[in-house]
């Protein structure tokens, strides 16, 4: 009875705030089409600041006060959707926010087999959290994609850790409501570093390695598309800095694919990921993982618009 209160609590409250802020977003922070962009209308955005909202009487009400480690970089997010904060940084705050992270919650135990040294280990770690960070931004470009996916893989860990954050999974199912195609709102950086930084804590707070490692592969159809463009790219001799619209997911939309067909494809992956990742087999999911790539390749070759144009 407790939870079911505790989760329509935070419907009540997600909801409202979207309302009020939708009004003054489309009047102060608007995405303006690019030659990037998906959409093709002024957009609001930064509704991702919402999400930090939530978040925060979701850790007063708990009293778990270290998690407020994870709000900076939502803050830095909605700074940079106001005014455009160079990628400088912007890097430069994200690494900040990682280091206090790592230092205060997550879970360095389960590298205690490994025979590696604890700083490099939090190299790595570190490398790693920037990478997850900055690849949930990258696919923030299509209606719905990102907020489905991370609402699944959320709500996921929020079942299986007694309820724990189970206020992320609700203010993302509100927004949704709003953020479905067409869109009526962006959560814009404020929402996709947010939303990274809390799947970096998820990862590497678990009891073990092994766990860490099956959420980083429920979390794969989302990274494999950016880590696949970034290598692209790379070896295409490219900026891999510099604007473009190459992931898969955008050569999808350009060929004709709708928004909320690209998002289901990516969502679907990720739900049939998350089911199997029950079984606690890192086999079954590392070979379910080269699936949902091979299926990539699938749908590169017969759905998307050439890589090189």
């Amino acid at each position: 009875m407790l939870i079911a209160k505790e989760i329509i609590f935070y419907v009540i409250i997600s909801f409202s705030l979207f309302e009020i802020f939708n009004k003054y977003l489309s009047k102060f922070i608007i995405d303006r089409p690019v030659f990037r962009s998906s959409h093709f209308e002024d957009t609001p955005t930064g509704a991702g600041i919402i999400f930090l909202f939530i978040y925060l009487i979701y850790v007063f009400l708990n009293k778990n006060y270290v998690l407020l480690v994870l709000a900076p970089i939502a803050i830095l997010g909605f700074l940079d959707d106001v005014f455009k904060i160079k990628q400088i940084y912007r890097l430069f705050f994200q690494s900040l926010n990682i280091f206090f992270v790592s230092f205060l919650l997550l879970n360095f135990d389960i590298f205690a087999n490994i025979n590696m040294s604890r700083g490099f280990i939090s190299i790595i770690v570190f490398l790693i959290g920037l990478t997850l960070i900055n690849f949930v931004n990258f696919m923030d470009g299509l209606d719905g994609l990102v907020a489905s996916n991370m609402l699944i893989l959320f709500l996921n860990y929020s079942l299986n850790n007694n309820f724990d954050l189970i206020s992320i999974p609700i203010v993302l199912f509100i927004f949704l409501f709003y953020n479905w195609s067409p869109a009526k709102i962006f959560m814009g950086d404020s929402g996709s570093t947010f939303l990274g930084i809390i799947l970096f804590f998820i990862i590497f707070s678990n009891k073990d390695l092994n766990s860490s490692i099956l959420v980083f592969l429920t979390a794969s159809p989302l990274l494999i598309d950016s880590l696949v463009c970034l290598l692209r790219r790379y070896f295409n001799k490219e900026n891999i800095f510099s604007p473009h619209k190459k992931h898969l997911y955008q050569r999808l939309h350009q060929n004709g694919m709708k928004h909320q067909e690209v998002s289901l494809i990516y969502a679907t992956c990720t739900l049939f990921l998350t089911i199997f990742s029950h079984t606690n087999n890192l086999i079954i999911m590392s070979s379910l993982t080269i699936l949902v790539f091979l299926f990539g390749l699938y749908l590169e070759k017969n759905w998307a618009v050439p890589f090189k144009n």
